[in-house]
């Protein structure tokens, strides 16, 4: 599947949670050899520390399971108005994209069309994150994530079917 086909998937997703009252909280679809992760990552906006502690954290995980891909799916502010929108990252070995959605609030929900960005809209910080060459893991290091990202753990990581 193509990771633009992903991002769209995503995007119906994140457009049901909000359709149906709800916050959309950070997600990871992350491709790897061992098949898809999920991966939620919730944080306090006014933390910025917490967000820059999960993507570390997310980063070590892609290095460890040696990701291929991922999408980001998050709900941002956007613009000077505070409008909200949906705002999808798919980062690959070749591709760098990013779809927003703008959300309207009202009575009813609604959503304007989908809108693809260009390449350079997607931060080169996300483009790092994914492993390239030989990344170094120690056993101590493998310990350590499997316990951050077990059943349990501070960041589940969830096996896709």
């Amino acid at each position: 599947m193509s990771l633009a086909t992903l991002m769209l998937e995503q995007l119906a997703i994140a457009r049901r949670i909000v359709e149906d009252g709800h916050e959309v909280v950070p997600a990871w679809r992350i491709d790897t050899s061992e098949g898809a992760f999920l991966i939620f990552t919730p944080f306090d906006t006014a933390k910025p520390e917490q967000r820059e502690h999960a993507l570390f954290l997310i980063s070590r995980f892609m290095a460890w399971k040696m990701a291929t891909s991922f999408v980001l799916t998050a709900e941002p502010w956007l613009g000077a108005e505070g409008e909200d929108a949906l705002h999808i990252i798919g980062v690959s070995l070749h591709e760098r994209l990013a779809v927003v959605q703008r959300i309207k609030r009202g009575d009813d929900v609604s959503f304007s069309q989908p809108m693809w960005l260009a390449r350079h809209h997607v931060d080169d910080r996300y483009v790092a994150m994914l492993p390239r060459g030989q990344t170094e893991i120690t056993t101590e290091d493998a310990a350590m994530l499997a316990r951050i990202f077990g059943k349990d753990g501070e960041l589940p990581a969830e096996r896709l079917g």
